[in-house]
C-alpha cells in the first residue's frame, strides 16, 4: 500500500511540475499555437533563403519595455552588442539615464556577465520642458549643445563621464530631426570628430545612427566612428498604410551609405503600424497584433514587395483598420537583403513584443 501511494504522489509531483513553468514563456507559446494562418506570397529573390547566416547582430533595448529576457535568450550567441535606449535631457538640458535603463542593464549584465556582449549607451535629442511634457527631435536642443566649440566640449566630457561612470563599451549616438538644416549638419559633423577623437584615447566605441533622410552625398562624415542607417518608418506616422520597409527601400539605402567612410550597419525594425481608418496611425509589436487577430479574425495575408503581413479589421467601434507589421520572415528576408549586399553590419530595433521573431 505504501509503495503504490509513493508512486501515486510522485506521478502527482512530476503532473504538477510539468504545468509549472516560466508565465512569459507559456503566453509567448499560447501565441505562436494561436497565430493565424498567413496567405503567403511568392517570396522568392527576396533574400529570405540564404543559408549559412552567421554573423552576430546588434539589438536595442528600450526604456519603455523592459520585458525582454526570454527574446535575449532565445536569440542566444545570435546577439553580440546591445545598445541601451536612451539617455535624454531634463529641464536643465542635461543628460541623465532613465531608471528603467539602469535596471535593465544590471539585469542583462547579472544574467550573461560582463564580457558576454559588448554594450553602448543610446544618447537621443530628447527633451523635458518646464510643462514636464517631452520634446522629441528637440534641435534647438542640439544647437544649444553643438553650436559653440564650448559647448561641443562640455557636452563630450559629460558623455564620456556617464558612459565611463556606468561602464559601458560604447557610445551611441541617435540625435535625429536635422533633416535639411546644413549649419546644425556642419555643427553635429564637428561634434563627431571631436566625440571619436576623445572617446578612441579612452577605449570607448562610438556608433552614429542616422535617419533615411541625412543629406550624406552633401556632407563630409569623418572616418572613425561606426555608422548605422536606419532603414525602416518608409510608412508609419503622417503616411497612407503600408510596411516600415520594402525591398526597394533597402536598396536605396545601400546605395545611399557608399558615401559613407569606415564601418557602415543598416538597422531594420520589427513591429509596424496599425493605421485607422480614421486617420490615427498607431505603433505595435508584433504581440499586439496577434492578439488583435485573436480578438477579431480578420484576413491576413503577405505582402510580396515587402515580406511584411497586412493585416485587415474592423473594431467594435465599426472602425476598419490596416495593420502592417514584420514577423520572422519578414526579418529574415530584410537582413538577408542586406548581407547580400556587402560586409556590412545588422542591427535590429528592437526588442520587447517580439513572438516568432525570437523562435
Amino acid at each position: 500500500m505504501k509503495k503504490k501511494l509513493a508512486l501515486w504522489l510522485l506521478c502527482f509531483a512530476i503532473i504538477f511540475l510539468m504545468g509549472c513553468g516560466n508565465n512569459s514563456d507559456k503566453n509567448t507559446k499560447e501565441k505562436l499555437q494561436t497565430t493565424p494562418r498567413i496567405e503567403e506570397s511568392d517570396s522568392r529573390n527576396t533574400g529570405e533563403n540564404r543559408e549559412g547566416r552567421n554573423r552576430k547582430i546588434s539589438v536595442w533595448t528600450v526604456y519603455w519595455d523592459t520585458d525582454i529576457m526570454d527574446e535575449l535568450d532565445a536569440m542566444g550567441e545570435k546577439v553580440g552588442v546591445i545598445c541601451y535606449f536612451a539617455a535624454y535631457f531634463d529641464k536643465g538640458k542635461n543628460p541623465f539615464i532613465p531608471k528603467t535603463t539602469k535596471e535593465i542593464y544590471e539585469i542583462v549584465k547579472k544574467a550573461y556577465g560582463d564580457g558576454r556582449y559588448q554594450s553602448y549607451l543610446t544618447f537621443v535629442n530628447d527633451l523635458i520642458q518646464e510643462d514636464n511634457k517631452s520634446s522629441l527631435k528637440d534641435t534647438n536642443l542640439l544647437y544649444y549643445l553643438l553650436s559653440t566649440e564650448e559647448g561641443r566640449r562640455c557636452h563630450i566630457d559629460t558623455i564620456l563621464s556617464m558612459v565611463m561612470a556606468e561602464r559601458y563599451d560604447g557610445i551611441e549616438i541617435d540625435y535625429e530631426g536635422i533633416q535639411e538644416d546644413t549649419i546644425l549638419w556642419n555643427y553635429f559633423i564637428r561634434f563627431i570628430e571631436q566625440l571619436y577623437a576623445s572617446a578612441a584615447e579612452k577605449n570607448i566605441l562610438v556608433r552614429i545612427v542616422l535617419e533615411p533622410d541625412a543629406p550624406v552625398r552633401e556632407l563630409a562624415f569623418p572616418e572613425g566612428p561606426e555608422y548605422v542607417m536606419m532603414c525602416y518608418n518608409l510608412h508609419g506616422y503622417g503616411t497612407k498604410p503600408g510596411p516600415k520597409a520594402n525591398i526597394d527601400f533597402l536598396k536605396i539605402m545601400i546605395d545611399k551609405m557608399k558615401y559613407i567612410p569606415g564601418k557602415i550597419s543598416f538597422a531594420i525594425a520589427t513591429g509596424g503600424f496599425d493605421f485607422y481608418g480614421d486617420g490615427k496611425v498607431k505603433q505595435v509589436t508584433e504581440a499586439d497584433v496577434l492578439d488583435k487577430m485573436k480578438e477579431y479574425h480578420g484576413k491576413s495575408r503577405r505582402d510580396a514587395s515587402s515580406q511584411s503581413i497586412v493585416f485587415n479589421y474592423t473594431d467594435r467601434e465599426g472602425i476598419s483598420h490596416e495593420v502592417w507589421y514584420g514577423d520572422h520572415k519578414t526579418i529574415d528576408a530584410w537582413f538577408g537583403i542586406l548581407e547580400e549586399a556587402g560586409d556590412y553590419g545588422l542591427s535590429l530595433w528592437r526588442l520587447g513584443g517580439n513572438i516568432t521573431i525570437q523562435h
